[in-house]
């Protein structure tokens, strides 16, 4: 079986996805796989998977063209086998706002959402891309001016609007529909934002997450909730704010970073999974 791990794309997060990539693609060959790099670029986003022998597509690819159902959409016309979540399921997680209402159907907890800046009843809240991830374009913002800046930062974007929940950042991992548990993410500059993601020594991670029992329980319930209600396959990550002792989800990412010292191969580590485990795992599954 030859697999190739796909990397690069379109989006804001093309270098992390090279990150991404290159750590699943030496995790492949260290297992004996016969694993290649296949990199993505405005001018091949079709064409490269014409051109290239494959049996299975090792997607590492984060935002635009990559986690929103297009790359998955072009996988299926061509009747080739991807990892991960299917068109529709990506598209939709792919929609903060979509993901959210979905969630809140299901009977998970969120943060109260705003369309317009008219309907803002009070602050502060938070002003980001709809369709962004790695914290790319977030303004959490004290007032009206302030939020009519992110606005106008942001224009041209469909954006979620809603209220600024301060409190404990926590994550969940669910791998093929089971939660593998929850990490409590402490970044020093108070805000878990790109430089504190991507700059060593930032951040604290703590896992599992020094919480109450019972709470930790809930946000996996809730992280297996939103994998199901969505439709989603593989491994998904679930981003909450833990307030009060309530756990407000945030959003979940389908393709979330898969290097090293990414999240999921950390809340991996407690179920016993190394990244290995995670790479060969995602291959059995999707092959």
């Amino acid at each position: 079986m030859r697999i190739a791990v796909v990397m690069g794309g379109i989006s804001s997060e093309r270098e992390i996805s090279f990150k991404t990539g290159e750590a699943i693609l030496s995790s492949l060959l260290r297992q004996g796989y016969d694993a290649y790099k296949l990199e993505l670029n405005r001018e091949n986003l079709v064409s490269a998977f014409l051109e290239n022998e494959f049996d299975l597509a090792f997607l590492a690819l984060h935002g635009e063209y990559g986690e929103d159902g297009r790359v998955q959409a072009v996988l299926d016309m061509l009747g080739k086998k991807y990892t991960g979540s299917k068109m529709t399921p990506s598209a939709v997680a792919m929609d903060k706002d979509l993901t959210k209402k979905i969630a809140d159907e299901g009977g998970v907890l969120i943060p109260k959402t705003y369309k317009t800046m008219e309907e803002v009843d009070s602050f502060p809240v938070v002003v980001k891309p709809a369709k962004e991830g790695s914290s790319v374009g977030l303004y959490i913002c004290e007032n009206k001016d302030e939020l009519k800046e992110a606005l106008k930062a942001l224009e041209g974007k469909k954006l979620l609007i809603e209220e600024y929940v301060k409190g404990e950042e926590l994550t969940a991992g669910v791998l093929n529909g089971e939660p593998l548990g929850v990490l409590k993410i402490k970044p020093k500059s108070g805000l878990y934002d790109y430089k504190s993601k991507y700059t060593a020594g930032m951040t604290v991670y703590e896992y599992p997450a020094q919480i109450d029992e019972k709470v930790y329980e809930k946000v996996m319930e809730a992280a297996k909730a939103v994998h199901e209600e969505l439709g989603l396959e593989g491994i998904s990550r679930s981003d909450f704010i833990l307030k009060d002792g309530r756990a407000y989800f945030l959003e979940v990412n389908t393709c979330p970073g898969m290097t090293e010292t990414s999240l999921i191969p950390k809340i991996a580590t407690l179920k016993g999974y190394t990244f290995d485990d995670l790479t060969r795992i995602m291959v059995e599954t999707f092959a």
